[in-house]
């Protein structure tokens, strides 16, 4: 018996193998091939097998065990917990674990994942913000008896940088990449219901644009235009579709739909992100323009250099080991740029006090409460780094996979198993299911992965061009405008909204002193960094509002309470 989310994209294949093998099938669901492989292979070999985007719950009715499998980059999620009273509780959402009510599960905060989450705006690591319950790791599965016993965990693949890169010289990686690309484009563009691309107009996008039209002509592309300055890339996208001749639709979205949708937002996260309005409006339009699965770019930025982090961090690591000669002078220059009015200068004067490792300097890249901030708010827990915020034990795994890394790599390296682990693809799955939208991601297939961590770091970014290895795989076909224009991006302005429309519906949460301190947070600090945001404070960013908006939101609606 089984419970099953996603797609096995390969399944077809592994039909025909196992059909001449001597099985037969009743359906055309990758279900039943999943399993029928099972049964004829074992666990393990037909996992192996196994190309695609899933969370399944496996019950052997005969040996009295269960199996839990997620897919090797965390695409689609699995969240368990083993209730009051023994046995075991698994969903693809964590507040679908909530409602099976308190006697199962009790509704107690986390007090590592709440620090994790002021420190990143995400909750890193296998745990979640609710005690007791935990999400399964990516490439992982876990065997448990009838009453939560644990009979086997283990980690069936995981992102591995090579030390020692691949001998292929550039051109021929080049070569073999783009083949594997399409390979990966070709076998996700399969559906039996309306299948489109979200085009932004940017490389990540126009990339599968451009292997997807060389699969199927007639793609479908969306692109969404919000009327709001730094958030509008219509054009680009339109350029880019009439490029390749696609089937395209632009959808408006105006400002004061969100203003008025904020509230729905809140509701539907499964764990506060500062990050995932951007993929609830995306994924609205698309559904609105008749999609119901879409191709999405993400992984590109994290796996071929897209992001700004793949220059700056590797720069403050080499800034920061040339500096340490002056000890005597890092003192003085730290407190003289934390003492202007800027969030800028805050985070270089914490650069300068910080470890100079690739993992510290990544992390205050990303850091959305700096060390001292948080402790405005809130106790370190035993268990969180002291510095990052992050579980100490998360921090450490990450430590030990960038170790020998060359620059780049290292960054890519910290990009997937955290921002796109833990926020991206989270978001992605929450909000896009929540408007019936499936969303692929054929840049992040775990043989596109596996092949492009082989690769030398310097390749990714020769000379500054950012993404050079997908750009150059893809070939003559994309648009050389794509490429040479900078990165946009679709931001929201946080700042301009919450000092106006927003301002009353953020103001209820965060004046709540019971809240607050419900959780162990000094029930005064939210609304005194609120005061300095009004005031003009610029070391005071609109992000650390939104994130204890939504932290405000999440623990009302859920009745969260803090632990012993």
């Amino acid at each position: 018996a089984i419970v099953f989310n996603g797609e096995i994209f390969n399944f077809a294949a592994l039909k025909q193998d196992l059909t001449a093998q001597g099985s037969t099938f009743r359906g055309g669901s990758d279900t039943e091939v999943l399993l029928e492989a099972v049964r004829v292979w074992g666990e393990d070999r037909a996992l192996e097998q196994m190309r695609g985007m899933f969370a399944w719950a496996l019950a052997d009715l005969a040996k009295g065990t269960v199996w839990l499998c997620r897919d090797r980059l965390g695409v689609k999620p699995l969240y368990w917990t083993r209730p009051t009273g023994g046995g075991l509780l698994f969903a693809s959402e964590l507040r679908a674990l909530l409602a099976a009510g308190r006697d199962l599960v009790p509704r107690t905060l986390s007090s590592a994942a709440l620090e994790s989450f002021l420190a990143q705006g995400m909750v890193c690591g296998d745990d979640t913000l609710v005690e007791g319950i935990h999400l399964l790791a990516p490439g992982t599965s876990l065997t448990l008896d009838w009453s939560g016993r644990e009979k086997a965990h283990r980690r069936y693949w995981q992102i591995r940088f090579a030390e020692r890169p691949t001998p292929l010289s550039r051109d021929a990686a080049v070569s073999q990449l783009a083949e594997t690309l399409r390979e990966a484009v070709r076998l996700q563009l399969v559906s039996d219901v309306p299948l489109g691309l979200f085009l932004s107009g940017g490389v990540d996008s126009s990339a599968l644009a451009a292997l997807a039209t060389e699969v199927n002509p007639n793609v479908r592309t969306v692109s969404v235009g919000f009327d709001e300055e730094g958030a509008d890339e219509t054009a680009e996208a339109e350029k880019v579709a009439r490029h390749f001749r696609t089937d395209h639709q632009t959808v408006r979205v105006t400002g004061l739909e969100l203003l008025n949708d904020v509230d729905e937002v809140f509701r539907i996260m499964d764990q506060p992100t500062v990050d995932g309005f951007n993929t609830f409006v995306v994924s609205r339009a698309a559904r609105r323009s008749g999609l119901t699965v879409a191709l999405s770019g993400v992984g590109g930025d994290e796996l071929f250099g897209g992001y700004a982090s793949f220059r700056d961090v590797p720069s403050s690591v080499r800034w920061g080991q040339r500096l340490r000669w002056a000890n005597g002078l890092l003192n003085p220059a730290s407190h003289l740029l934390g003492a202007w009015n800027s969030r800028k200068f805050a985070k270089m004067a914490e650069a300068i006090r910080r470890p100079s490792s690739v993992v510290d300097m990544y992390f205050l890249r990303r850091e959305l409460f700096l060390t001292a901030e948080r402790r405005g708010l809130l106790e370190r827990p035993a268990a969180a780094h002291p510095l990052s915020g992050v579980p100490a034990e998360y921090q450490r795994e990450l430590e030990a996979k960038t170790l020998g890394l060359d620059g780049e790599n290292a960054v890519s390296c910290l990009e997937l198993n955290s921002y796109m682990q833990h926020m991206l693809l989270r978001d992605a799955d929450v909000f896009s299911m929540a408007n019936g939208l499936e969303v692929r991601v054929p840049l992040i297939d775990h043989r596109v992965v596996d092949f492009v961590t082989a690769l030398p770091g310097a390749w990714k970014c020769p000379d500054g061009k950012p993404k050079a290895l997908l750009v150059d795989a893809v070939g003559p076909r994309l648009p050389q405008a794509v490429w040479q224009r900078s990165k946009q991006g679709f931001t929201f302005p946080w700042a301009a909204w919450l000092r106006g429309p927003m301002r009353s519906k953020a103001y209820r949460t965060l004046q709540d002193v019971d809240v607050w301190r419900g959780i162990g947070l000094d029930p005064r600090a939210p609304m005194k960094l609120w005061e300095r945001f009004l005031g003009g404070d610029g070391r005071v960013s609109a992000l650390q509002l939104l994130a204890l908006w939504g932290l405000g939101a999440y623990v009302q609606r859920h009745e969260l309470t803090r632990g012993p």
